[in-house]
């Protein structure tokens, strides 16, 4: 009892003294608290007495919310105007070990401050936010770019790079003959939240340059198959192929399968003819093409369609790295595929245990259906959603397999 007085006396000048000053103070503390609003935490080893531990609460006006008595931790509510008196009350009163605001802990951050964030419309589109909120992206995650090389020297991407080859000039020189395939890197990887440039849907992820393109943008499938053979040699998960024919050849459904049997997943452009046309690699059985979507989600009137379609990703004025270091716009189904493809890199960076089939599964099941219900000949199973795709990534995994029941139309 005489604990209990002598405590009584104690509190009531802290708290008339301590009271004033907070709330004259108060006003330059507008923002968003550090902490939650009007919450304490009292630690303390010993257990109390029951009925003091209930007056010394009444007496400050404090409600116990939760007692986490494994960890000693008593969780109060008190008016938040008098928190601070409260808290240095509790503190001074010798009955506990600590007493501290019930403070706020935040997500990684979700935004980067690249200066072109703001002009690209397809990352929030496709969730990018939230999905980085729970991942960015891992270094072991690796994207190859079967393309034209890419320029080692830009500055969003220089730091992204691991050796890859160059199949037409048979050596280690992966330098961009077109541009195309710096863009290309960009849109997938593209170094991220460095304060300049743009953002990448993977930030995380580093890049394999393939070059398979000469100078005029042409590449023989033999370069396009040894290229898929090389990534997958090397134990690629994420593969993107942003070129296409449309003659069907054997030798590149080989390189597909040959990927697809040592785990990676590759994606592929639909291409740019605005016909159902096949192009491949993109309709070879294992391959994922990517057709292209607008900012109101309506198939971009460029991209091609058809029933080997799998999945649809933003392709229009997409802001990437360009050749020489600079930044541009750019349309294509070439620009929806890393996209896609970056999304897949997440959810193998959210959950590395995922098979390429299980995180297939889960790029169709979490994509938007922005055409009609199920599978569509426009957009696949869906335009891509980063942030629903790694949020049911994330182990346990939630979902299981279900069947392709799209018409019959790969070799």
């Amino acid at each position: 009892m005489y604990v209990y007085s002598q405590l009584r006396t104690a509190v009531g000048t802290l708290i008339r003294r301590t009271t004033f000053v907070f709330l004259v103070a108060a006003g330059a503390f507008c923002a968003t608290p550090p902490h939650v609003p009007g919450r304490l935490l009292a630690g303390r080893r010993a257990s109390l007495e029951p009925s003091l531990e209930a007056r010394i609460w009444r007496l400050h006006g404090a409600v116990e919310r939760r007692h986490l008595a494994p960890l000693g931790v008593h969780v109060l509510d008190v008016p938040e105007e008098a928190s601070e008196a409260i808290r240095q009350s509790l503190q001074q009163s010798g009955l506990f070990d600590y007493v501290e605001p019930d403070y706020y802990a935040q997500e990684g951050a979700s935004t980067p401050n690249d200066s072109y964030y703001g002009s690209q419309w397809h990352l929030p589109k496709i969730g990018s936010s939230a999905a980085w909120s729970r991942t960015t992206g891992s270094a072991s995650v690796v994207i190859a770019v079967v393309d034209s090389g890419v320029y080692a020297a830009h500055p969003d991407l220089a730091a992204k790079l691991v050796p890859g080859w160059n199949f037409v000039k048979a050596n280690a020189d992966t330098s961009d003959t077109t541009g195309h395939g710096t863009a290309v890197a960009g849109a997938a990887a593209a170094e991220t939240n460095n304060g300049i440039g743009v953002a990448g849907v993977s930030w995380a992820s580093v890049v394999m340059p393939l070059a398979v393109t000469d100078s005029t943008g042409f590449a023989a499938y033999s370069d396009i198959a040894a290229a898929i053979q090389y990534a997958a040699d090397r134990h690629v998960r994420v593969i993107n192929v942003s070129i296409g024919g449309t003659a069907l050849s054997s030798v590149l459904q080989t390189a597909v399968d040959y990927a697809w049997n040592r785990g990676a997943l590759l994606f592929a452009a639909a291409m740019n003819s605005s016909s159902g046309t096949p192009n491949y690699p993109a309709a070879c059985k294992h391959a994922i093409g990517i057709s292209a979507t607008d900012e109101s989600d309506s198939l971009a009137p460029f991209s091609n369609y058809g029933a080997w379609i799998t999945l649809s990703a933003p392709g229009t004025d997409i802001l990437t790295t360009m050749r020489g270091g600079g930044y541009g716009y750019e349309n294509g189904t070439s620009f929806a595929s890393p996209i896609a493809a970056g999304v897949a890199a997440l959810v193998l960076a959210a959950n590395p245990q995922l098979t390429n089939q299980q995180v297939l599964d889960i790029l169709e099941q979490t994509a938007d259906p922005v055409g009609r219900p199920g599978f569509d000949p426009y957009y696949g199973w869906g335009r891509v959603n980063a942030a629903r795709a790694v949020e049911l990534a994330a182990p346990p995994l939630r979902m299981t397999h279900a069947p392709d029941v799209r018409p019959p139309h790969r070799p």
